[in-house]
């Protein structure tokens, strides 16, 4: 399907431009997408189509407007300091927010942020689609993806434990410090192209993905478009659209992170190893089905954000 272009409107996307993670990255990805002049920014730009691409409670907090916001969280709770329902009354910070999972859709409304009924996906690079996986002729048996952080919210610190005991091949895309291992190839995360990332995904049998929450969760659905197959938290909101060997939390918590409460699931390190060792010994044949199924699976996905698209341009649905 054609992307939708418009060589009259200018387009401003907001995201905090300098932070490096995936905010960033998905403004210069639908910058890339749109075929259209558009500029990046942190800043509202009069005269503009403003789209917010950011973090969705501190955007309230700090009262960035735009005419579309298209945010997420890792379900950051605010406390009474905040006072977000005064600030809501008092700012009109949007014209439409549209939700990236329907966890978000919720979450949102508990915020008391008015949302559209419509959620649009997040979109992964089509480059992916011109990659696949073969059973025969992999380099790595699992490979992760995933910025680490003081709270360790992607599980990485779990994910080396299992690594270190059963000794796979490993491909670590990630800034967390593992011991040298012949059999660890590692590179720090950002670090790389998108290209260079599909072809490490195809060389890999298995994404290994823990994290304990996300508004959206972009590497399983990366994975599956070449079909890299994910070994995955079964928790939002990537378990909306993830295909592959889910790993059920054990726990559901509220902590303390980013200066805030966040919910969290708890992810056992047993289970971990246990679903690994369950992803390895599929045969050749279990292992192409169940491909089959995710690489289906994320072109259904990026097929929807097409169609959906124009929303975020201000326009009507595709269909």
């Amino acid at each position: 399907m054609e992307i939708p272009s418009s060589n009259t409107m200018k387009i401003n996307i907001r995201c905090p431009v300098g932070a490096f993670g995936s905010l960033p990255y998905l403004a210069h990805l639908l910058k890339q997408l749109l075929k259209v002049e558009v500029t990046i920014s942190n800043e509202y730009k009069e005269n503009y189509h403003n789209i917010l691409i950011d973090e969705t409670l501190s955007s309230i907090i700090y009262k960035r407007k735009a005419d579309i916001w298209w945010t997420d969280s890792p379900s950051m709770l605010p406390t009474s300091r905040h006072n977000i329902q005064k600030i809501l009354l008092e700012e009109q910070l949007f014209k439409k927010n549209y939700p990236v999972s329907q966890f978000m859709k919720d979450y949102m409304k508990q915020l008391g942020l008015k949302v559209e009924d419509t959620i649009i996906p997040r979109p992964i690079n089509p480059i992916l689609f011109n990659y696949k996986t073969n059973y025969n002729d992999t380099t790595f048996d699992i490979i992760t993806i995933g910025k680490h952080c003081i709270c360790d919210r992607k599980n990485l610190r779990l994910q080396r434990d299992v690594f270190l005991k059963l000794n796979f091949k490993y491909c670590v895309i990630s800034d967390i410090w593992i011991p040298q291992r012949p059999n660890l190839t590692q590179f720090n995360f950002g670090s790389i192209s998108d290209e260079t990332k599909a072809i490490l995904l195809s060389k890999s049998k298995f994404l290994l993905w823990t994290s304990s929450i996300e508004g959206f969760g972009l590497p399983p659905l990366e994975a599956m478009a070449v079909g890299c197959i994910p070994i995955y938290s079964d928790v939002p909101a990537h378990n909306e659209f993830t295909v592959g060997i889910p790993i059920k939390p054990i726990d559901k918590v509220t902590s303390f992170c980013y200066g805030v409460k966040i919910i969290k699931y708890i992810i056992d390190k047993k289970d971990i190893e246990e679903a690994v060792k369950y992803a390895l010994g599929l045969t050749k044949e279990e292992y192409e089905d169940l491909q089959h199924k995710c690489m289906n699976k994320a072109v259904e996905v990026y097929n929807d954000f097409i169609e959906k698209l124009p929303l975020l341009l201000g326009g009507k649905h595709a269909n």
